[in-house]
């Protein structure tokens, strides 16, 4: 999921330039071109934002390729060179702010009017990407019977953080009699399959993995009462358009680093002694997730779905 497929096409940027991170003899090419590209622009400043991950010598060479472009002004770098993650997650793991607070903060120390202000992850969904959202909903029926709709999002690109399809399964079961939920499955086209067999369970809901592009799942889950799933994308896209979100966090990186956007989020994740691994396989059984019961989740979706709109964020450690 990349920032050119999340953000408007239009009215926020003029144009989209891509940075080759691959190595060889193309990509240096590629550089060199882009480096005379965007110094056919005359950039004056550029904000440099990325995750917590980089490395000190990785910084020194993205300031000298932008030096090389002609920007002098690099506003973020300073602050990400003092307030970088080690590559060694320590057990246990301490919780640290998410990346969004970390890029608003680096932002805010470099003096960039307006970073001062309430973060509002407005991503400026058009009429056109909610009416087909709107149209995608209608012909699955999830409007029919006036049943709150279920954002689903039970698989993942890494294995080490995907809950048991059971337990996904046994959670909404019990929240379609209890609530009367229509659920509808979210994600990429790998989830389909697995999202068909729960909906078979279930016997009600839609499958939206695979068949909506991104914009458009962000504009169909602004319109469910919840989600309910894995730490993924999807997860993102639905805090971004404040929806509540009953999160499930494998323990493989720091506390709190990828937490949703808001404050009326429940956030499940249990450590082990095993946590911070940050692998996309798990030598472990998936322990961590496995300590994590099909009664909390439902527990807390019912709160969720019961909510009034108070803060009522939650992590269970």
């Amino acid at each position: 999921m990349s920032a050119r497929n999340i953000l408007p096409e239009h009215d926020l940027f003029d144009a989209w330039l891509l940075y080759p991170n691959s190595a060889g003899l193309r990509a240096i090419i590629s550089r060199v071109k882009l480096i005379y590209e965007i110094r056919q622009g005359k950039f004056d400043a550029l904000f440099y934002l990325v995750t917590r991950n980089r490395t000190a010598k990785q910084i020194e060479r993205d300031e000298l390729f932008f030096k090389l472009c002609g920007i002098n002004r690099i506003f973020g770098a300073d602050h990400l060179k003092n307030h970088q993650l080690s590559t060694e997650i320590p057990i246990p793991t301490p919780i640290v702010e998410s990346e969004a607070d970390f890029l608003m903060e680096s932002l805010r120390e470099d003096g960039v009017p307006g970073a001062e202000g309430q973060f509002d992850p407005d991503l400026g969904l058009t009429y056109l990407e909610q009416a087909a959202a709107d149209g995608w909903l209608a012909r699955n029926e999830a409007n029919a019977s006036g049943s709150l709709i279920l954002a689903v999002a039970p698989g993942s690109k890494w294995e080490s953080k995907v809950w048991e399809e059971s337990r996904f399964a046994e959670v909404v079961t019990r929240l379609i009699k209890s609530n009367k939920v229509f659920p509808v499955i979210f994600g990429g086209p790998e989830d389909r399959e697995k999202g068909g067999r729960l909906l078979a369970e279930w016997g009600c809901g839609a499958n939206a993995a695979g068949e909506l592009d991104v914009r458009t799942a962000a504009a169909a889950l602004k319109k469910c009462s919840l989600y309910l799933g894995n730490d993924t994308g999807t997860m993102h896209l639905a805090a971004a358009v404040g929806t509540p979100c009953v999160a499930i966090f494998a323990a493989i990186d720091w506390i709190g680093r990828w937490h949703p956007f808001g404050s009326r989020n429940h956030i499940f994740r249990k450590s082990v002694e095993c946590e911070g691994c940050h692998s996309p396989l798990c030598f472990n059984k998936r322990k961590c997730l496995d300590l994590i019961s099909s009664d909390e989740v439902y527990d807390a979706c019912v709160l969720s779905l019961a909510d009034d709109g108070v803060d009522a964020t939650t992590s269970v450690l």
